[in-house]
């Protein structure tokens, strides 16, 4: 009997160890090191799991996301791309380009992914800015430089600082752009590559919660998804004078076992970052934590994100509607007394056993004839957890034309 005691803490011990790692939901935001951590259903944008995730911060190299999909979107990816002495001048990390060397596009695609190289970010920034002012027209008055354009780029290499300065901005307009087009409303970008900076109207900045959506419209991009998921790459210059190898610091790549892509980022003010994006056959899952630490504490975005990972089995996709609803309202002075209205609805969404479900129908009293088919009338409310999701309308499914005169008479008749 000696023994029972020691036995009964050891189990009781592995007991609390097994609840604490499979049920995670036990216990709260502050788990997290991370100052702020961002957990969102890339599919509908819901925030599943948050920590300060509506707080604006530095987000460092994480921002390589978006000057990544900004270039594929605007540029070929077999576009000569010249180094400029600005762009070199770019501090470490650094792909150690030199002023007047050239490259493939694509290949500093990489260089920016894998590596996170800030040279690259700006060489990316400014052909991109100008193939962009190339093949519009009305956009090419923004520089006053704009006698040096012709069908090459090596005229890049002699940029003076402000006019490279100039070519990143125009970049960085486009970034911004996108943000404003993805309805982000907090997130500020002023460098291509995530360092520090702030002008005018703020800081270089995000929030968790929106850094999640970025990677949620980056992953829909089939060559986002192919660059980030290289594990290594060789780099060469257009003269075939130097090699270059880059190898890719997302330690918890594996598409295989969902971790399809992901980005790191550090600098003094935003701490470490990390933002990446998760899928199995259920769900798709982005996950961005900001100001995890600082030196020497450079795991903790490892362990925040494996803990925002074991959430992710807690949601499944659970059917809200499916099938046809159909209510009736009446109608003043219409051939039909009744008008049906109806909605072929088919709509799933990640929830788990504590998501509260409810719905809020709102429709008009009555309606005046004539009404007519596909013509929306009231709308159905969903909320979760008592916060308003989403809304679907209510269409009219047939046509009932107002009673004439002769139509009452014969009526009566």
């Amino acid at each position: 009997m000696k023994y029972c005691k020691p036995l009964f803490a050891i189990i009781l011990t592995i007991s609390i160890l097994f609840i604490y790692t499979f049920y995670p939901s036990n216990v709260s935001a502050e788990t997290l090191y991370s100052r702020y951590a961002a957990l969102i259903d890339a599919e509908s944008g819901r925030l599943l799991y948050g920590k300060n995730e509506n707080t604006a911060a530095a987000m460092a190299s994480t921002t390589k996301i978006m000057t990544l999909v900004t270039a594929l979107e605007i540029c070929p990816p077999d576009m000569t791309v010249t180094v400029s002495p600005y762009a070199a001048s770019m501090p470490d990390v650094q792909l150690n380009a030199y002023p007047g060397e050239q490259f493939r596009l694509e290949d500093l695609y990489y260089s920016l992914m894998l590596e996170s190289h800030n040279d690259s970010a700006v060489i990316i920034a400014e052909n991109a800015a100008y193939f962009y002012l190339c093949n519009n027209n009305d956009e090419r008055g923004q520089i006053d430089f704009i006698e040096k354009y012709d069908n090459s780029t090596i005229f890049l290499s002699k940029l003076t600082e402000e006019e490279s300065m100039k070519l990143v901005s125009i970049f960085i307009g486009l970034m911004n752009s996108k943000a404003k087009n993805l309805n982000l409303t907090d997130t500020l970008f002023i460098t291509p590559n995530g360092l520090d900076a702030e002008n005018e109207y703020g800081f270089h900045h995000t929030t968790a919660y929106e850094l999640a959506l970025i990677m949620s419209y980056c992953i829909r991009n089939d060559d986002f998804l192919n660059i980030t998921q290289t594990k290594s790459y060789t780099i060469t210059d257009l003269s075939g004078g130097k090699v270059y190898q880059v190898n890719n610091k997302n330690i918890l790549l594996d598409p295989k076992s969902g971790l399809i892509s992901g980005k790191t980022g550090f600098t003094s003010k935003a701490g470490y970052c990390y933002v990446c994006a998760y899928k199995d056959d259920e769900r798709t899952i982005c996950i961005a934590i900001l100001g995890c630490g600082w030196p020497p504490q450079k795991n903790k975005k490892w362990s925040d994100t494996r803990f925002l990972l074991a959430l992710v089995s807690k949601y499944n996709k659970k059917a809200l509607f499916d099938g046809t609803l159909t209510f009736y309202i009446p109608v003043n002075n219409g051939k039909k007394d009744l008008c049906r209205l109806s909605s072929d609805l088919k709509y799933e969404m990640l929830l788990c056993d504590e998501d509260n479900v409810s719905y809020s129908l709102i429709l008009p009293e009555k309606l005046n004839a004539p009404v007519h088919k596909t013509q929306t009338c009231g709308k159905i409310d969903i909320y979760i957890n008592d916060e308003y999701y989403y809304s679907f309308d209510l269409f009219i499914v047939d046509d009932i034309p107002k009673k004439s005169f002769f139509y009452n008479f014969l009526k009566i008749t």
